[in-house]
């Protein structure tokens, strides 16, 4: 009967081995599954400025964006853009109008599961603008009369001007739809020159945002729409 225990001990023990050594093959095949990743051309909105024009009706703007994904998690973007906008305050009133290219490169750094698309990505982008601006009115103020002050009505227009600037961007892109992706960025923006117009200067420049004196550095956000066109795919493994 002891014989025969011990037997069956062993049975058991050899039983639980194997069943653990063929459980760990099955692990390395899972861990080694190729898995297509899709290849094409993402296209989208900036859905921003359109958000922004419901709430600022002085504010006209339209940005399309775009990526290609040359290797796993490497994707150059480009964006392309127009803005007009119209600021008044205490002191000035103009117009701003003007068009923008920005060019650079997206890397994903999140590791995607099986069946999975989604993008944590950090990019940069290197942006070129055109612009001009129209100055309506301005104001002198004359600290001997407080409640009369000097308003000029002198139309002026300052067109042709450029600008350059550079983006370092935070992003994410999370695929909702088949080929469909919602995303977000946040951008610091950082002035590289700027072509200044005589007796005014760039409160605004379009693709920029706001200007400020004595600061070359600027932040903006941008909530996108995309949809993917596919062109091929190409098999990778997870683990």
């Amino acid at each position: 009967m002891k014989k025969l225990y011990m037997l069956k001990y062993f049975i058991s023990i050899f039983l639980i081995i194997n069943s653990l050594n063929i459980l760990s093959q099955d692990n390395n095949i899972m861990d080694t599954i190729p898995v297509q990743t899709t290849y094409g051309i993402k296209i989208g909105i900036d859905i921003s400025k359109q958000i922004r024009m419901l709430t600022e009706p002085n504010y006209k703007g339209l940005v399309i964006s775009g990526d290609y994904r040359i290797l796993e998690r490497l994707f150059i973007a480009a964006e392309f853009g127009s803005e007009e906008k119209k600021v008044t305050n205490e002191v000035l009133d103009f117009n701003t109008k003007g068009n923008f290219l920005k060019i650079g490169v997206n890397y994903n750094v999140y590791n995607n599961r099986k069946g999975m698309d989604n993008e944590i990505y950090v990019g940069f982008r290197y942006s070129l603008g055109n612009f001009e601006h129209k100055l309506n009115s301005y104001t002198i103020y004359d600290l001997d009369h407080y409640w009369n002050q000097n308003t000029v009505n002198d139309i002026s227009d300052f067109k042709n001007l450029t600008a350059s600037w550079f983006e370092l961007i935070l992003g994410f892109n999370a695929e909702v739809f088949n080929n469909t992706f919602m995303g977000i960025s946040l951008r610091l923006n950082r002035l590289l020159n700027q072509e200044r117009p005589e007796n005014f200067s760039n409160l605004y420049i379009p693709g920029f945002n706001k200007v400020l004196e004595e600061n070359n550095f600027g932040v903006g956000i941008s909530y996108s729409i995309f949809y993917q066109i596919p062109i091929y795919k190409r098999n990778r493994k997870i683990k």
